[in-house]
């Protein structure tokens, strides 16, 4: 799709294939402009993970070094593309408290990116505020830029004899509600063609539910401010808000945490390349390892043979193109198997056997196991009863229906405050579904 507009610039949206894995891609015809950038975000640096119940020794040492390691694959990325300059959006650490083995390896890294000559443009996030934590480096290689806190500042680079402005501004204090995307203007350069303009900026954009608001803005609020390539951090989830000019993303972080919808999946930077005139960003991955949910239905298996193998060759599949994959099993449906998965200590032999299976399977690690099953019965005529089943039933169909009501109601309950926000539709409808199952089960 090819869109044209003030007689300057084409934008062109494709897909595209980077050596390390596919992404999705975005390009603009820019005339007389020629580099390439690495745009990456939320490194978190010796990050701790979440929801993994039992892993072995073996498991915890990669889980321990993989954020490291993405670190290690950034700087390999940057040196095999032979990019112009890195970017990086926020959250380099994962708090104020930062060891000593994080920083040293960031020193060793843009010491790497220094002797290379890739000047490297840093952004502090919530996570990892400028005036708050301990840092055991007093200086940076040349090359290595730290914005400040106070107002927006602006670096230029010459590449080739094309001028690229950088312009960022970091947190100083964790908890920052400021709208900081207003303070930003694209600087004026001399010359008639001032070349491309990248702004860095850590913040939620959209108010995006499963983040805190840090930094909340709107679209709108980057749209006008003239720049060409908006480098955002603080939302895992790789995506593109806007693909015409400005371009608006985020490249997700570099290393999955858990198994929450926005760490699953292969994570990395985003790689971006003005050549001869197009403007093309494409996915890198860099994460060691991937988190992944593998979901099977227990409807129409036969036993329990056939569960832990639906698993094994739905993980499999998953697997193909990753280095490695944690996993957690969900096992949903209603099933003749019911009263199998009800028996005591069930998810645990489940899991066992899943880690049996996986010796034979290089790079794959199960953690974990949920069961969302119900028995195998039809709720639909249970609805129709004038009893206590029937009303039971009949409740489940009518909060089903009405979602919006159903999270307001939730959302009431302290405890559950907003994660009831950050279910899907689909979500919800079937912890409704699960619940009206083991409702059922109960009275009778």
């Amino acid at each position: 799709m090819r869109i044209c507009g003030e007689g300057l610039r084409c934008f062109v949206v494709k897909e595209t294939v980077s050596e390390t894995g596919a992404g999705f891609g975005v390009a603009w015809v820019l005339r007389s402009v020629m580099f390439r950038f690495l745009h990456a975000a939320d490194l978190h640096l010796d990050t701790p993970f979440g929801g993994i119940a039992r892993v072995s020794e073996a498991l915890r040492g990669r889980l321990m070094d993989a954020s490291l390691a993405a670190l290690d694959g950034l700087v390999d990325a940057a040196l095999v593309h032979s990019v112009d300059f890195v970017v990086l959006a926020g959250d380099l650490y994962d708090g104020a408290d930062r060891g000593i083995r994080a920083q040293l390896r960031v020193l060793g890294a843009f010491e790497k990116l220094s002797a290379a000559k890739i000047p490297v443009f840093i952004v502090h996030g919530n996570h990892d505020p400028v005036l708050e934590g301990w840092s055991a480096i007093r200086a940076w290689p040349e090359g290595v830029h730290v914005f400040g806190v106070d107002e927006v500042e602006v670096h230029r680079l010459e590449i080739r004899g094309q001028v690229v402005t950088v312009s960022g501004i970091s947190y100083g204090r964790r908890d920052v509600t400021e709208n900081l995307a207003l303070r930003f203007e694209r600087p004026a350069v001399s010359g008639m063609d001032d070349g491309f303009h990248v702004a860095v900026l850590h913040a939620n954009v959209g108010s995006a539910a499963d983040h805190a608001a840090y930094s909340p803005c709107v679209l709108e609020d980057l749209v006008g401010r003239g720049y060409d390539y908006w480098a955002l951090g603080h939302i895992h989830k790789r995506q593109v808000l806007r693909a015409a000019r400005p371009f608006v993303g985020y490249p997700g972080n570099t290393q999955g945490r858990s198994f929450k919808a926005s760490e699953c999946g292969a994570k990395g930077a985003s790689l971006v390349t003005v050549s001869d005139g197009e403007v093309g960003v494409e996915f890198v991955e860099l994460g060691p390892i991937r988190f992944e949910e593998i979901e099977v239905s227990a409807a129409g298996l036969e036993d329990m043979g056939a569960v832990v193998g639906a698993l094994m060759s739905a993980a499999v599949k998953e697997i193909q193109g990753a280095r490695e994959v944690v996993a957690r099993a969900r096992i949903v449906g209603r099933t003749a198997l019911y009263a199998d998965f009800r028996r005591p200590g069930a998810n645990d032999e489940l899991l066992d056997a899943l880690q049996d299976r996986a010796r034979d399977v290089e790079g794959l690690w199960w953690t974990s196991v949920r069961l969302e099953v119900g028995p195998e019965r039809d709720l639909a005529a249970v609805s129709g009863r004038d009893d206590l089943l029937g009303g039971v039933v009949g409740l489940g169909e009518d909060l089903g229906e009405d979602l919006e009501r159903l999270r307001e109601i939730l959302g009431a309950e302290r405890a559950l405050g907003s994660w009831v926000y950050r279910l899907s539709d689909d979500e919800l409808r079937a912890l409704v579904d699960r619940a009206a199952a083991m409702a059922v089960t109960l009275v009778e």
